[in-house]
């Protein structure tokens, strides 16, 4: 595969997840640009990767837009510095996953549920809105959305953001065909137990392998999905090899 001469905009703060995607990407020549609400992207992983750069002209380079994104015109700005830095916008992912539990309240409070939809949903949106405007102009494109798939046994914990981020799943099948007379491709990508989401879920374990014991205590057969394996099926999707997927919801795990 071979994303040279592409740009590509990650939404979403700093994971195990995000890293290696930025990582498998701009192995393959793409330029990554990270919009990072959460000001979590440290200067180094950025220098690595251009230091990578620097030593072979194959490899693709980083940057990072660190913002709040809280209004319309800060994705817009945002967006625009993408698409200068390096001459365009080819590529958008959405990894703006709600990794924490988010149970409903029963008891008539709506705790943060503007935040979890404006961070979540809205800022998706918006973006996705500014992006396409790009696309259309090169007339080709690839778009996902990354959602996280939860267990059975942690469904009950994650009602409130499956609320908020499962609706991406429609809209990105009504999306799909609006966007393929540009040749732009739509999908999304649900990811079943990410090391993020495990310990997001569990704060008292210090590390991974602690937190999956006390998992596979109610299911053995519970595995994490590994960061390589989701960069390794996003790196797919947006290669030329994925031109033909379009409209659909892949499930990773």
């Amino acid at each position: 595969m071979n994303l040279h001469q592409r740009v590509v905009l990650i939404a979403g703060p700093m994971s195990t997840t995000v890293a290696s995607i930025v990582l498998s990407l701009t192995r393959l020549g793409a330029d990554c640009v990270i919009l990072d609400p959460d000001k979590s992207v440290l200067s180094s992983f950025i220098n690595q990767i251009n230091d990578g750069h620097e030593v072979n002209s194959k490899f693709g380079r980083a940057m990072v837009i660190q913002s709040d994104f809280k209004t319309a015109e800060d994705v817009k700005d945002a967006v625009g510095r993408a698409a200068q830095s390096f001459g365009g916008l080819d590529i958008f992912i959405d990894a703006l996953m709600i990794q924490g539990p988010t149970p409903m309240s029963y008891d008539g409070s709506i705790e943060n549920y503007d935040g979890l939809i404006d961070k979540h949903l809205k800022l998706p949106l918006m973006l996705t809105q500014n992006v396409m405007a790009y696309l259309k102009s090169r007339k080709r494109g690839r778009v996902i959305y990354l959602l996280n798939q939860s267990p059975a046994a942690k469904i009950k914990l994650d009602i409130v953001g499956a609320a908020v981020r499962s609706g991406l799943i429609n809209f990105s099948k009504a999306l799909a065909r609006q966007a393929s007379e540009f040749n732009v491709t739509v999908n999304t990508l649900s990811i079943a137990l990410t090391e993020e989401y495990i310990l997001a879920h569990d704060p008292d374990s210090k590390t991974i392998k602690e937190a999956m014991e006390k998992i596979k205590v109610i299911d053995p057969y519970m595995k994490v999905t590994e960061a390589d394996k989701v960069s390794q099926t996003v790196a797919f999707i947006v290669s030329p090899m994925g031109a033909t997927l379009n409209g659909q919801n892949f499930e990773l795990s």
